[in-house]
């Protein structure tokens, strides 16, 4: 039987991107899959290996950032019967046989037919800038401290920074403020998260090291033209370098107050406040 390639996605810690659990393997190449049971009935998604026939639906399904940080994409094969169910194919068995790094071509797909023709250049720039910075390469609280500072500017907000010890500690800060005035603290996230009602309601899901989903909904909503005038760039400024020097959260956690936490060196959220 011929080899069937196809490719799976999983998160930077080589776990599966969409159910969660422990990592598949330790990342070594190649490697074979343990052989499981594969439900071959109608739905798309059932019990078996997942992976699909192109790159571009890969990242689709699994993501770009799924838990916050930068997701692998993987060129896969096998021998196995393949049982193919929209977008997914599932198998009992893969061989992990390399990791693509250059993500150019698929990401480009990924905006094909969506008449974003016209800025696929630009729309993909942001989208690797977003994963080389959620990556955090560098570890630098100044220098987050700096960006952090740059993204008030760019939305205009004169509010204060507080660092925190911890992304725990400073979501914990978040709640207290809901739990005494849920409303205030309501419209202050909105108004860190942007000047305008499309901004707004992109930037809802964009906490947590999501910031991206957010700042590229902006950019293709004002690059396309899609709303009236602002900076395409406005929830990139300043957060996005913040993230590239090791930023684990950034939130409101008072009137006029934006908490920080660094990740630690281990790449963990965290480990009292102070302010900057």
């Amino acid at each position: 039987m011929a080899k069937t390639l196809a490719y799976k996605v999983t998160t930077h810690d080589l776990r599966p991107p969409v159910r969660g659990g422990d990592p598949i393997w330790d990342g070594s190449l190649p490697h074979r899959l343990p052989r499981v049971r594969v439900n071959r009935g109608i739905a798309e998604c059932g019990a078996g290996w997942n992976a699909c026939r192109s790159a571009a639906t890969a990242l689709r399904i699994a993501g770009l950032w799924p838990d916050g940080w930068p997701s692998r994409l993987w060129r896969v094969q096998t021998r196995a019967k393949i049982t193919e169910r929209g977008d997914k194919m599932r198998a009992s068995t893969w061989e992990i046989i390399e990791e693509i790094t250059d993500l150019r071509e698929p990401l480009a797909e990924m905006c094909l037919g969506c008449g974003l023709d016209s800025i696929i250049d630009g729309l993909v720039n942001e989208q690797i800038a977003w994963r080389e910075a959620l990556a955090r390469p560098q570890h630098d609280a100044d220098a987050v401290a700096s960006a952090l500072q740059s993204a008030l500017d760019a939305r205009g907000i004169t509010w204060q920074l507080r660092r925190y010890d911890s992304a725990r500690d400073a979501w914990d800060a978040w709640d207290a403020w809901v739990a005494r005035d849920a409303w205030v603290a309501r419209d202050a996230r909105a108004a860190w998260a942007a000047q305008d009602a499309w901004d707004a309601r992109a930037a809802w899901d964009a906490w947590d090291a999501r910031a991206a989903r957010g700042a590229l909904c902006v950019y293709v909503a004002r690059s396309m033209g899609w709303v009236d005038g602002g900076d395409p760039l406005a929830l990139t400024t300043g957060i996005r370098e913040a993230y590239r020097n090791g930023l684990a959260i950034a939130v409101p956690v008072d009137s006029g107050v934006v908490g920080w936490a660094m990740m630690d060196d281990a790449g963990a959220e965290g480990k009292g406040a102070s302010d900057v």
